[in-house]
């Protein structure tokens, strides 16, 4: 009897501790097209690389590569990223971040080092493996930073909270400058069809408003769908960007026991 109350006290602490596992998984794949109305511009891919401690801390690493395609007159986009977040029970923030720009005759590589314990963001440019640019940062009124990978992280996470009238106001570090993006969720499931399946899925909303300018000119107003249930996968997006209104969408995945939940 004691050792049954004992695993099931270990059992609930685990499950209340990292509540995150099903959401930030490792292993875990998702692929998106990117579309200009009916046109498909390009293609975005997340990645879940890894899982390792540092001390007493908990690291996720996770990778993003998006990429035009080249009939694509008049675009060109190749970036890699690769954030290293550190995670609680219901959010992460962002410890190290790579942008990784390919152009035609030249690769531009972007380190953010967030050093929480000094107070500083440390900054490193290189282009075509020469240093460009130095600089350190102060972190002022202890706030913790998301960069431009670790955001879709986080609010996945976030929407698991109680979303009640609740409105996030988030703080970014991106482009080497402090920034921010506010959203909030819905309080009603939505339906939402996608290619990929045959019925509509049930989807928790988040809209807000990006302060930065990302990759593409991606700035202002934007909204998404992830999957109501325990895993939230992104679902659908729509940003605004240089060329106008953008969506993404899932086209396929990699995730264990998930199937996207059907809207009733």
């Amino acid at each position: 009897m004691r050792k049954a109350v004992y695993t099931l006290i270990v059992f609930l602490f685990f499950a209340a501790a990292y509540p995150q596992d099903k959401i930030v998984e490792v292993g875990e794949e998702l692929n998106y097209s990117v579309y200009y109305g009916f046109i498909k511009l390009g293609e975005v891919k997340f990645k879940v690389t890894g899982r390792n401690k540092d001390g007493k801390n908990d690291l996720i690493t996770a990778t993003a590569s998006i990429k035009s395609f080249d009939a694509i007159p008049m675009i060109n986009i190749n970036y890699i990223f690769e954030s290293v977040m550190l995670t609680d029970k219901s959010e992460v923030r962002s410890t190290k971040f790579t942008a990784t720009e390919f152009k035609e005759k030249s690769i531009t590589n972007i380190y953010y080092n967030f050093d929480y314990d000094n107070e500083a963001i440390k900054t490193r440019k290189e282009v075509d493996g020469r240093t460009d640019a130095e600089q350190t940062i102060n972190i002022e009124n202890k706030k913790m930073y998301q960069d431009g990978l670790s955001l879709l992280y986080n609010a996945r996470l976030q929407s698991k909270a109680d979303r009640n009238n609740q409105r996030f106001n988030v703080p970014v570090y991106i482009n080497e400058k402090e920034s921010s993006v506010r959203y909030s969720f819905s309080q009603k499931p939505e339906e939402v069809e996608i290619d990929l399946e045959d019925y509509g899925i049930r989807c928790v909303k988040v809209a807000g408003v990006a302060d930065f300018v990302g990759v593409f000119g991606l700035t202002g107003e934007f909204a998404g769908w992830f999957s109501d249930d325990e895993f939230r996968v992104p679902i659908k997006a729509k940003f605004n960007v240089t060329i106008g209104s953008i969506t993404l969408e899932l086209a396929s995945y990699k995730k264990k026991s998930w199937k996207a939940p059907v809207y009733k």
